[in-house]
């Protein structure tokens, strides 16, 4: 503790500067239980680590860090111990694994009172998980050792010093692969987090290195075509899918927009009961090699970095089990204000269908 408390203290010296903007390290301890029954489980206890490189955002001039009022921009890096979450199935006891993340959010100051501030801290990462089904068959959790992760939650900092200070979180962590790979059961999480964090300056010149922000056309007609799979149970194949959603949108500035449209899919290979992968319940499966649906949502725009939700309504879906209704959630990058690359996982009620990674354009 001592060597990590020397390092917040001294390596901030070597980047003091007069013309400066805030940068921070931090360290947090992590304390999580998982949500669900976890079959045969014994123990239900996941603790960790994680390393936070961040850069206060409150003197950025950018539209959406004022209009969202955006304080921080996180890069984390992340240790959990899923082997102290266990179960006796087959007579043994049996643990999850070791997680080794890297994620990045976003802090989004909710109030602020005296010295204290409420945040709400969304993060997006991805995962390496040391069991999968195929290397410890016992793993019923997770088809692949990548995983997405997804955090979001609340923390409360509180500045007891200019240079320092308290963190805390309560949250929602959740990992799976978006149903590459199945099975794709992943774990859900409540996690809980203490630290402290060091503030430090770096040279810069925010005046003249900072870019202009780019401004997106208000209304316009889009396109987005993307392709994705759904893996096969426990073998490492999987189905094919191609999405294709044209739709109108609508920025009621440079950062917030909404959108109305069309969602299109194409499976590579439908529905067949005789077939023991297809008997595995999911509901995303079709008679007919397209189903078609009509959605609403949002964009909110960080800049280059875009965040999607969309809820919607089949139109045309041959579905064994009568879905009919579904939602999408994904990032963008725009490479110029009328195009750019995005990645969108679809899903029904909880259970992931597929992620499509595609280009989109808008008119």
């Amino acid at each position: 503790m001592k060597k990590f408390y020397f390092l917040l203290t001294a390596i901030p010296l070597l980047f003091q500067s007069q013309n400066s903007v805030e940068h921070f390290i931090g360290y947090n301890f992590i304390t999580a239980q998982s949500v669900g029954k976890i079959k045969g489980d014994i123990k239900n206890n996941i603790y960790g680590h994680s390393l936070t490189f961040g850069t206060n955002l409150e003197n950025q001039t950018e539209e959406w860090v004022k209009f969202l009022s955006a304080k921080n921009i996180k890069y984390n890096l992340i240790y959990l111990n899923l082997d102290q979450m266990q179960n006796n199935l087959w007579g043994r006891n049996y643990g999850f694994g070791e997680v080794y993340a890297a994620s990045a959010n976003v802090d989004f100051r909710l109030m602020r009172f005296s010295d204290f501030e409420v945040l709400f801290s969304p993060t997006l990462g991805l995962a390496y998980i040391t069991k999968t089904v195929h290397t410890d068959p016992d793993s019923y959790f997770f088809g692949s050792h990548l995983n997405a992760m997804f955090d979001a939650g609340l923390g409360i900092q509180y500045n007891f010093t200019k240079n320092y200070a308290l963190t805390s979180r309560f949250s929602f962590l959740h990992f799976s692969n978006g149903a590459i790979q199945l099975p794709n059961a992943g774990v859900n999480t409540i996690s809980t987090s203490i630290g402290i964090q060091r503030n430090f300056n770096i040279s810069t010149h925010t005046e003249q290195d900072q870019q202009a922000e780019t401004q997106i056309k208000k209304q316009a007609l889009e396109i987005a075509v993307g392709v994705g799979q759904r893996g096969k149970y426990k073998v490492k194949e999987a189905f094919y899918r191609v999405a294709i959603s044209p739709a109108y949108s609508y920025f009621i500035n440079n950062t917030l927009g909404f959108k109305i449209g069309l969602d299109a899919v194409y499976y590579d290979q439908v529905f067949n009961p005789e077939v023991y992968d297809d008997s595995v319940p999911y509901w995303g499966k079709s008679w007919e090699h397209w189903r078609i649906g009509t959605s609403v949502g949002t964009e909110i725009k960080m800049n280059k970095v875009s965040f999607n939700a969309n809820y919607g309504y089949y139109l045309y879906f041959k579905s064994p089990y009568n879905q009919k209704t579904y939602w999408k959630a994904g990032l963008r990058y725009y490479f110029t204000p009328k195009f750019g690359a995005e990645s969108i996982m679809t899903a029904h009620q909880v259970q992931a269908d597929f992620i499509s990674f595609g280009l989109f354009a808008r008119f």
